[in-house]
């Protein structure tokens, strides 16, 4: 075998070798983790709560993206009923429950959203898809209203035992330029914690500054959807700075939850699985 050859045939090999391993992972990254669904306690400590939320379980769910990838009926029932098995005081739907063509997903999401059970029921905001740059999106609100969810557009929904308040405020989308905070901020009651529900994770350094919210939940980055370890993730805009996880800015505690379905192109999950994430109160 003459030089030349040998080198072709450690060459042939190398590019199998990598054929292979790019096939793999593909499988993986498109088969396997996008169906992995990872359940995440996250327990935030409040100063102010009152003793009546002490352990109050809000289970968040985020970017579902219905119909975009793998997140068809089946695997939106399994996303629902894990939420259900936790047996949460409220669940927060935070924004994108589809990519594209609302209307073929409504039927799917009204279907699935009014099996979810809380004890003071669901509340949901808008994500950037689901505005699409217009000022409604009826496929999705109508899905949302039909499955008595409580949608919060610029708005607060407050929870009251026994004279003590919780307040979810929602804003609408950032991205989009729909969110009003001092208009949600206007309908705050006079006492209670605060809660935000904002898609985009970013806008925490606005609503910080207002001092008014002692946690905002928010999603829209997915995690970085690919996260390959000593290179940078990659993420959306207004969801560069804080991109995963629990985070404290200027007194507001945030988290960032990597969201349980996928988008973009590859739509694939890899080292960073898709989570349903159950936030957990407790006093200081």
């Amino acid at each position: 075998m003459t030089r030349w050859q040998k080198v072709l045939h450690r060459s042939s090999k190398f590019l199998l070798v990598a054929i292979a391993i790019l096939f793999a992972t593909s499988a993986y990254g498109r088969g396997v983790e996008p169906r992995w669904f990872e359940l995440k306690t996250i327990d935030i400590t409040i100063a102010g709560l009152d003793p009546v939320f002490e352990g109050y379980k809000i289970v968040q769910l985020s970017d579902i993206h219905a119909r975009s990838g793998i997140m068809d009926r089946q695997q939106l029932e399994k996303v629902a009923n894990i939420a259900n098995k936790q047996q949460p005081d409220l669940i927060a739907l935070t924004g994108d429950y589809i990519t594209d063509h609302p209307e073929k997903a409504e039927a799917m999401l009204a279907n699935t959203f009014s099996q979810l059970k809380a004890v003071d029921g669901v509340v949901a905001i808008m994500g950037n898809h689901d505005r699409e740059e217009k000022d409604d999106n009826v496929p999705i609100e109508r899905a949302l209203a039909q499955a008595k969810v409580n949608i919060l557009r610029n708005a607060v929904y407050s929870i009251d035992k026994a004279g003590h308040k919780l307040n979810i405020a929602g804003v609408d989308d950032v991205f989009f330029k729909f969110a009003d905070l001092p208009l949600t901020i206007s309908q705050l009651p006079q006492s209670g914690t605060n809660i935000l529900l904002a898609h985009e994770p970013d806008f925490v350094d606005v609503a910080a500054a207002t001092h008014k919210f002692a946690l905002q939940l928010s999603g829209h980055s997915h995690g970085g959807q690919i996260v390959i370890p000593f290179l940078p993730r990659l993420s959306p805009h207004m969801a560069r700075k804080y991109i995963s996880g629990h985070h404290t800015i200027d007194g507001t505690q945030l988290y960032v939850s990597s969201g349980v379905g996928t988008t973009g192109l590859p739509q694939a999950r890899i080292n960073c699985r898709p989570e349903i994430s159950v936030i957990v109160l407790h006093q200081a």
